[in-house]
């Protein structure tokens, strides 16, 4: 019998707003939360423009014989979609949680490979904040020239992680702390 596989390479065309609501929701605590949801767009710098192909949402595949991150999924459909590493583009994710080091040192070596490309991230929560070598992943990414922030529930940025402040104005121990990125290493 041939195991599980995914099908990285296409995203789904929406996501229901009742799941959204569930795993987009900025809480400390996310019981029950425990998959990654990425929302993203792509738009041409030449012309700033996108079509309907040039969005989507990914979500990381469980299965125990064939794991994928949601932002491993988005990174090999997008090298099908354009694999011209010479064209500009923006590509803004909205993810549920903020990447792992490990797909954290992959889209860093994405962003060697598109040169030309910058990226937005805006996650709902921090995965394994208290982690060093999760906030070492979140500081590559922003050394690597990502855009890092917070959403609330409503949508609105909370604060950027590379200049140290994760949301000023959070009551939950540990969002509002510190992140001390290293410089220059």
């Amino acid at each position: 019998m041939e195991p599980w596989r995914p099908n990285p390479r296409n995203p789904m065309d929406r996501i229901y707003p009742k799941t959204f609501c569930f795993n987009f929701r900025n809480l400390l605590y996310a019981n029950g939360r425990k998959l990654c949801y990425l929302c993203f767009q792509v738009e041409r710098e030449d012309d700033f423009s996108y079509n309907d192909s040039d969005r989507g949402v990914f979500r990381n595949k469980v299965h125990p014989l064939a794991r994928c991150h949601a932002e491993q999924c988005f990174l090999s459909w997008f090298r099908d979609q354009y694999p011209y590493r010479d064209e500009y583009y923006n590509v803004t994710w909205f993810v549920s949680w903020s990447p792992c080091p490990t797909c954290a040192e992959e889209v860093v070596e994405f962003l060697e490979e598109y040169r030309n490309l910058t990226l937005s991230i805006f996650t709902s929560r921090l995965y394994y904040f208290w982690h060093p070598n999760y906030q070492e992943g979140l500081c590559k990414l922003w050394d690597a020239g990502v855009q890092l922030d917070i959403t609330s529930y409503d949508g609105e940025s909370r604060g950027e992680l590379g200049t140290q402040t994760v949301g000023e104005s959070s009551t939950e121990p540990g969002v509002g702390e510190d992140l001390e990125c290293p410089q220059g290493e």
